[in-house]
């Protein structure tokens, strides 16, 4: 099977310009409920020009509404889902299980594909999110080729889609807390602030980047993930312009057509417009080389190494270095700073031949060139320490990448809606009459009137397809025209124009009528089916890691973190005097350790150990799969809205903790709710929870800590968080994340 090239829309133009390149399909969102809230993103208008011109080239438009709602968020979320069903989007993307269950209950025309925001690691994972409505699944990034291709030999009917090109979060994609709980700002609402690419100070030395990852770049390897036979292939890049999209898409266009020498040209030009140091992650195996501890921003492509600083007779200073790269005027060249961080960068101003003291607008490839210097003083002193050094010099914007991919154009004309409309028009001698039909809409209209023989009968059905073929921006086009006209005659095409705009007008505001209906029936189901829950006995709640100390003091309920390596002995020495005891599984377990932690569960079942926690879809499956049904989640799994609780609640979930980013307003809705919440009281909070080490830990004065636990890096607080305690709820104190 061939793969779907999927590149970045953060706008309508990088949407367009992702299609000129060879995309199969983009994914974009509306302003709202996109984990890039900051990206241009597209109005409703936008959205539906876009699936046009998506349905007239034969390609996919994907929305993304990957984000966790609040239930104050519900309404307006809801009404958004409705407008997007209406403009019949290839897929809808979601994090949120609350909103995919109301697009199964309300919006069934809406096909999903779970985000890589709901943490799908392993097979379990995957075959759960099929049973629960979802077509395709978005793999973690962190996978390896090998747990991909076992995954996607295994996993039936449901789509895999991977990432291969863009940047990477530190932390596992929805699992990071860092930015909502130290700035204000949530990730899994769409509003990073990218903790991970903040300096640590280093007492007086260099400033060191501890979590900044290198971009994914996959490169020819992803022709690897087309014989592993996944769906789709997916470039990272929301927030880059048209002029990237463009690149990138063209560039893995040339990979999957076997078109290698031109993929090295793309390469080359990508590289020009944004390219950080790039990884393969783990897609190969073990990989130690996925943090740039030491270099920031955007280098360019490489062109060649500098030389020396020359001088000319008015004592201006140029940089002379051997280019591998035809350059030109006002293109932008930068080279690394010896000790990391942001490269010097600069335009080229005047340029010339380094046998030759005649400027010029360009120079070819494979020639000495010496180039102006800038006139600040500072970025002078800079390149002169560069440059003493042997730096390199790479090119950062390119002129020619920039004709190569000029803004789309695009005439709304060219793409008429989506829905055809087959009409018939029955004209008499005093009124003539439609009949329209779009699917299950329907629209009659009457124009009363004395309509002549017709001089050249013959034009009639000329006149009235041309009438009614202009639909404008609406989401209908011309289908099948029948003409009833046995006493040919004739109708101006003023009172036919008139004709079409009645239809479309009962058309519109059936469409409308319609869509709040169900918006009504999707906002009353927080009235409907609610379960008969009373809250927990418990009010005193203890998580801690298995091997950690207990502190004294009388618990309701122990929770004990363990995995396929725990011994059950060692919960029964530590923990015995516990009234009641609670084992939870780790929110990430790779695909090769699901069979050892399989065989663990199953031996503390044998041991009587029946109640267990949850925190990701995976766990929960292991678990029901094997029988438990007193079955806890944990704040990973998101209950954040009443469908969101409706729905984890039908798979088994008993009990909840709440997420530590949530909103006090939000906290008030969860007490109130009538479920079994429970609400954290202490908890060094994971900021960050990665497979990957970081490259260089804080200072042991910085407020951070690192440390591995279960396989796992966690990144936290040396002091614990507390929260204020909400009044008659069940509290918790997690100290399964501290570093002690």
């Amino acid at each position: 099977m061939s793969s779907e090239l999927l590149s970045p829309a953060g706008s309508f133009d990088c949407a367009l310009a992702a299609f000129d390149a060879g995309a199969d399909a983009v994914y974009c969102s509306l302003a709202e409920f996109s984990a890039r809230a900051y990206a241009d993103n597209f109005s409703l208008a936008e959205l539906k020009d876009i699936i046009r011109v998506a349905d007239r080239r034969g390609k996919k438009v994907y929305v993304a509404f990957n984000t966790l709602i609040d239930e104050s968020d519900f309404p307006r979320a809801i009404e958004s889902l409705a407008a997007i069903a209406e403009c019949k989007p290839s897929a809808l993307i979601v994090q949120d299980l609350g909103v995919a269950r109301i697009c199964r209950e309300y919006f069934p025309s809406l096909e999903l594909h779970a985000s890589t925001q709901l943490v799908a690691h392993n097979l379990e994972g995957v075959l759960a999110l099929g049973e629960l409505g979802f077509k395709r699944v978005v793999l973690a990034r962190e996978l390896s080729l090998q747990e991909i291709v076992s995954i996607a030999k295994r996993c039936g009917d449901i789509e895999i889609e991977c990432f291969i090109h863009g940047a990477l979060c530190y932390s596992i994609s929805g699992l990071c807390l860092y930015s909502a709980m130290e700035k204000s700002r949530s990730g899994n609402r769409g509003k990073c602030a990218y903790c991970c690419r903040l300096p640590a100070a280093g007492n007086g030395k260099e400033d060191v980047f501890p979590f900044s990852m290198r971009d994914l770049r996959l490169g020819e390897d992803a022709r690897k993930l087309v014989d592993a036979s996944v769906a789709s292939l997916k470039i990272e890049g929301r927030m880059k312009s048209h002029l990237y999209v463009a690149a990138v898409t063209a560039y893995y266009r040339a990979i999957l057509d076997g078109d290698f020498a031109k993929a090295r040209t793309a390469l080359s030009d990508l590289e020009s417009v944004f390219s950080r140091r790039t990884t393969s992650l783990y897609f190969n195996g073990a990989n130690s080389e996925v943090i740039d501890p030491v270099s920031l921003g955007h280098f360019g492509t490489y062109v060649g190494r500098a030389k020396r600083i020359t001088k000319d007779r008015r004592e201006r200073e140029f940089l002379r270095f051997h280019t591998f790269r035809a350059l030109e005027l006002h293109d932008g060249l930068q080279i690394p700073r010896p000790g990391g961080g942001k490269p010097i960068g600069f335009g080229i101003s005047e340029m010339r031949l380094a046998i030759s003291r005649k400027p010029v607008f360009e120079v070819p490839a494979d020639c000495d060139v010496e180039v102006l210097l800038p006139e600040d003083e500072q970025t002078v002193r800079d390149l002169r320490h560069a440059v003493a050094v042997g730096a390199d010099i790479y090119c950062s914007m390119s002129n020619l990448v920039k004709r190569k991919f000029p803004v789309p154009s695009f005439r709304a004309s060219d793409y008429p809606g989506l829905e055809k409309l087959d009409v018939t028009v029955a004209i008499e001698p005093k009124r003539i009459s439609a009949a329209a039909s779009a699917g299950n809409l329907e629209a009659k209209a009457v124009i009363d009137g004395v309509f002549e023989e017709a001089k050249n009968p013959g034009k009639t059905y000329d006149a009235v397809e041309k009438a009614f073929s202009k639909l404008g921006d609406s989401d209908f086009r011309l289908g099948k025209l029948s003409l009833v006209d046995s006493d040919r005659r004739f109708v101006p095409a003023s009172i036919l124009n008139d004709l079409r705009r009645d239809i479309l007008e009962q058309l519109e505001d059936f469409r409308s009528q319609e869509r709040v209906e169900r918006v009504q029936r999707a906002l009353s189901d927080a009235d409907e089916d609610l379960p008969e829950m009373s809250h927990s006995r418990f009010s005193q709640v203890l998580k801690i890691r298995l091997g950690q100390k207990m502190p004294r003091r009388e618990w309701d309920e122990v929770v004990v973190l363990v995995d396929g390596s725990s011994d059950p002995d060692e919960v029964e020495r530590l923990y015995s005097s516990s009234q009641s005891i609670r084992l939870a599984l780790p929110v990430y377990t790779q695909e090769h350790e699901m069979p050892k932690l399989r065989l663990a569960v199953k031996r503390f079942i044998r041991l009587g150990y029946v109640k267990w926690e949850a925190s990701s879809v995976a766990a929960l499956s292991l678990l029901k799969s094997l029988g438990i049904e007193d079955i806890t989640g944990d704040w990973p799994l998101y209950a954040y809205n009443l469908s969101a609780l409706k729905e984890w609640t039908r798979l088994g979930i008993k009990r909840f903790v709440a997420s530590p980013e949530s909103s006090s307003d939000n906290l008030r809705f969860l007490v109130e709710s009538g479920f079994d919440v429970e609400f954290l009281l202490q908890q060094s909070t994971p900021l960050f929870i990665s497979l990957t080490p970081p490259a260089a830990l804080p200072e042991q004065d910085s407020a951070l800590v690192s440390f591995e636990a279960s396989g796992l890096w966690v990144t936290t607080k040396r002091l614990p968080r507390l929260f204020d305690a909400v009044a008659g709820a069940p509290q918790r104190i997690d100290l399964s994340w501290s570093p002690e």
